[in-house]
């Protein structure tokens, strides 16, 4: 297996989808690049917790969500999230800048140990995506 320029191999999940939800565009935009170079389908992004509720009652539904803690509007990441697993099971890793024990403890409820503390590498981007496309991909008989 070959591997890319961050000595990261080279097994992408084919159709792999990516949303990302953060209100800071630049994040957003630097994050869909680094995804879209490795191989991964990324989704307009979204700024809000409500926007993104809204957007997938509407739209194709991602294979995996990156989520912001803090976003706009009225509802945080977190609950967001709680909302998004309720309703899709969609699989969801935190992105976060913050690690306060209140917040740790709620995200850990809803998203286990998925998280990636900002600011984040190209590699762990891509590492924790892949640990959850393995974790949610069927095993082929």
């Amino acid at each position: 297996m070959s591997q890319n320029k961050h000595g990261i191999s080279e097994k992408i999940m084919p159709g792999q989808s990516v949303l990302i939800v953060e209100d800071e565009g630049l994040i957003a935009l630097q994050i869909a690049e680094i995804l879209a170079y490795e191989g991964y389908s990324v989704l307009p992004p979204e700024s809000s917790g409500e926007d993104v509720l809204h957007s997938l009652e509407k739209t194709p539904r991602p294979d995996i969500i990156l989520m912001d803690i803090g976003l706009s509007g009225k509802m945080d990441g977190i609950e967001t999230a709680r909302q998004i697993k309720m309703r899709y099971g969609i699989p969801i890793i935190f992105l976060t800048a913050y690690s306060d024990e209140s917040r740790t403890r709620r995200a850990r409820e809803i998203s286990g140990n998925n998280f990636i503390l900002k600011p984040c590498t190209e590699i762990d981007l891509v590492t924790a995506l892949r640990k959850i496309a393995s974790r949610s991909t069927p095993t082929p008989l």
